[in-house]
């Protein structure tokens, strides 16, 4: 439990010192329906979004919202669930895209960690955190300008019903889907905190304070 404590704490801190990343691509679902389904079975968990209209709103270089654009998602746990005071925790491998008319606007591989509680669950992922690794590909954003570190923050609302754990795997809900990617582009001159690093820094910070509460 101390490990996992650390490593979440870790990961917060990592991000946030390596956050020379500046955002590459926004975007959001369309429409209020629950889009992301998880099917746990009570030993594993996978998430899937299947041609989920979104709307890119910021994207590297300018240039107007795209919408509409199409977001995938295939993920499966690659550990158990742990509830840490109320915080419920997952680790998680997987691929997504975001395309629309054939293009691809970012696509890519990621190992994260899921966290939250309740109606809300927010997945992160970042190369500069040990255990977790992303990668993209862009027919839009050069290459040049997919520079690491990487993150992703994928966000996770209107959880239904509430995230709880069924035996050792999350168990199954539907919700709706926002995200963000970022990167170390050739255009950042400072360092810019995303808001993903920013999310895992709270995580941290939780899981730094629930462990001096145990001692």
């Amino acid at each position: 439990m101390k490990n996992l404590l650390a490593g979440v704490a870790n990961s917060a801190l990592l991000a946030v010192g390596a956050a020379n990343a500046a955002p590459i691509i926004s975007f959001g679902q369309t429409s209020n329906a629950n889009s992301i389904t998880a099917i746990g079975n009570g030993t594993s968990t996978t998430l899937t979004a299947v041609a989920v209209p979104v709307a890119i709103t910021q994207i590297f270089g300018g240039g107007p919202t795209i919408n509409p654009a199409i977001f995938t998602l295939s993920a499966t746990s690659i550990g158990p669930a742990v509830n840490i005071g109320g915080l419920f925790i997952q680790h998680y491998s997987g691929t997504f895209s975001i395309t629309s008319g054939g293009t691809n606007y970012l696509s890519g591989t990621f190992t994260d960690s899921l966290f939250g509680t309740g109606s809300g669950l927010t997945m992160t992922a970042s190369s500069a955190a040990p255990g977790e690794s992303v990668t993209f590909t862009s027919n839009v954003i050069p290459a040049a300008n997919l520079n690491g570190p990487l993150a992703i923050s994928l966000s996770l609302s209107s959880v239904t019903p509430p995230a709880s754990i069924n035996g050792s795997s999350l168990a199954s809900f539907t919700a709706a889907v926002s995200g963000t990617a970022s990167a170390n582009t050739a255009a950042t001159p400072v360092p810019v905190p995303e808001p993903m690093s920013l999310a895992l820094l709270g995580a941290g910070l939780l899981g730094i304070g629930l462990a001096r509460r145990r001692r």
